[in-house]
């Protein structure tokens, strides 16, 4: 009888012993992040030089635009595919993509993530770069009508004599066109229609936020901010019309842009 309760109380101060050094090392964990967000410096001004339509770009220019950075986009010609390049407080920066990583924890609501919300945001804004904006890519060029529509839209915002306008309109539509079939499809191995598989993908980060007016809960954590900047790039065109009039998305997509306006005022 005696050695059993020695065991047990034995096995009880082993417990306590390890849920403290766990507790320690969550705290000491914790204190580190900080310490790391807290030295990555906020840019101030950010200059991005890619095409209208880039879904890529938009992504980032309202990731930086969250920060309250001077956002300057430059736009480039429409057939110049999804590149950007970027100038952060004068400095060219060779991967934007890095720079975005190293910096979302600084604009995280709330200020520490559970183990668990941190996991969800990183996983969505991954799905945001690897598989919404290729499938939004390939949906706005998914037919040569659709191309020129496109293009069209993007030139009347721009500087362009009627002879290059002409020949993007026309030339580059079908350019634009056999690029979304034959490369940037195939890379997603789509086995639907571009645009069933779209509204399937919006569908499915509708269901991911359910009943939270954000993904971030009260306000747009980075996962709401990398969907909304995908989708902010085909406004305007029949691909966003028919996501946002029949899939679920609008009400938040419209929650994100009431919020990204009262906070610019």
């Amino acid at each position: 009888v005696w050695s059993r309760r020695i065991m047990h109380r034995i096995g009880r101060a082993l417990s306590c012993t390890a849920a403290a050094t766990l507790a320690l090392a969550h705290v000491r964990s914790s204190e580190v992040f900080a310490k790391e967000e807290a030295a990555a410096p906020l840019p101030k001004s950010v200059e991005l030089r890619c095409s209208p339509l880039s879904p890529h770009c938009s992504r980032i220019k309202v990731f930086f635009q969250h920060l309250n950075a001077d956002v300057q986009h430059i736009g480039t010609s429409p057939l110049s595919g999804d590149s950007v390049q970027a100038v952060v407080d004068g400095q060219p920066v060779s991967n934007v993509n890095e720079l975005v990583g190293q910096l979302r924890g600084s604009t995280s609501k709330p200020p520490v993530f559970t183990p668990a919300q941190a996991l969800e945001e990183q996983r969505w804004c991954n799905w945001t770069e690897e598989k919404l904006v290729p499938c939004i890519q390939v949906n706005v060029f998914r037919s040569p009508k659709e191309a020129k529509s496109a293009l069209e839209t993007v030139m009347k915002k721009t500087e362009m004599g009627a002879i290059n306008r002409s020949f993007v309109s026309q030339a580059g539509s079908f350019y634009k066109y056999l690029g979304a079939k034959w490369f940037v499809k195939r890379k997603l191995k789509l086995e639907q229609d571009e645009r069933i598989a779209l509204m399937s993908m919006v569908d499915e980060w509708v269901a991911a936020v359910g009943s939270r007016g954000f993904a971030g809960g009260c306000a747009p954590n980075q996962a709401d901010l990398a969907v909304f900047g995908a989708l902010n790039s085909i406004e305007g065109l029949l691909a966003f019309e028919e996501v946002l009039t029949q899939t679920g998305v609008s009400p938040w997509y419209q929650r994100v842009a009431a919020y990204r306006a009262a906070q610019s005022t």
